[in-house]
């Protein structure tokens, strides 16, 4: 059994260096598997219309926005899907566990990178029509910014429910796992391939994704004690009960 979760492994390294290499080279036509429903999802959403535009993307003329390769959320699925397979690779004990491991990682992954990356694409259009002009940020790292949050709630949001459907506890440490996930694919392969040579201003792009979702994160961490701390002094985790009154006696 152990013998079939290491090659089980060693697929999904595989089926992940895969979808990094093809995004890598693809052109915006080669993406839209996931451009498309992307965009029908983004216009659903605001009511936009888009347009396929060979070698552009997606256009919206009246919005003047285009949802091009840089949009496709693929290194999000590739975090997801790595995510989601180490989560549950418990799961597998023969050859057809592990099929379903990798095929279920990957569908999930795919439909959480569609709804997360329109998500921030629908929020992306909303600060292009009302910009931060008094946050003293630039539109550049506004977007940057946004991006950042948007891409690793969604991995949190995914983790926990991977987690609740194994019913398996959400601690603050657990969170280490997405994070090191988003990390990998956001830091490390970049940095392998050479982006802090090309671009000078890695650096400092390298430290945003890192302190961005350690803040996150953090006030996720805060949020959740505090809500736990709120419940745990009602009776049974309910509503605060009613003092009663017997005999005049509290």
């Amino acid at each position: 059994m152990v013998r079939i979760k290491l090659c089980a492994l060693a697929v999904a390294a595989l089926m992940a260096w895969g979808l990094k290499h093809h995004y890598s080279t693809a052109s915006t036509d080669s993406l839209r598997w996931m451009l498309a429903p992307t965009a029908h999802v983004v216009g659903a959403t605001t009511g936009t219309t888009f347009e396929a535009v060979a070698g552009e993307g997606y256009v919206s003329r009246e919005r003047l926005f285009v949802i091009e390769k840089s949009c496709a959320g693929v290194n999000f699925m590739i975090a997801a899907f790595a995510m989601l397979v180490f989560t549950v690779q418990h799961r597998v004990t023969s050859a057809l566990s592990a099929v379903g491991v990798l095929v279920g990682s990957l569908a999930a992954s795919y439909g959480a990178a569609v709804l997360v990356n329109a998500t921030r694409i629908v929020v992306a259009m909303w600060l292009v029509a009302h910009p931060l002009t008094a946050s003293g940020l630039t539109a550049a790292e506004v977007h940057r910014l946004e991006g950042i949050t948007v891409y690793f709630a969604g991995l949190m949001v995914l983790y926990e429910i991977a987690l609740w459907l194994e019913r398996r506890n959400v601690t603050l440490r657990s969170w280490a796992f997405p994070l090191g996930c988003y990390y990998a694919v956001t830091l490390a392969v970049p940095f392998v391939n050479g982006a802090a040579r090309r671009d000078a201003a890695f650096a400092r792009h390298a430290l945003i994704v890192l302190a961005v979702p350690l803040l996150m994160i953090a006030i996720a961490g805060a949020c959740k004690a505090s809500t736990v701390s709120r419940w745990s002094d009602r009776p049974f985790g309910g509503p605060r009960a009613k003092p009663r009154v017997r005999h005049g006696v509290p």
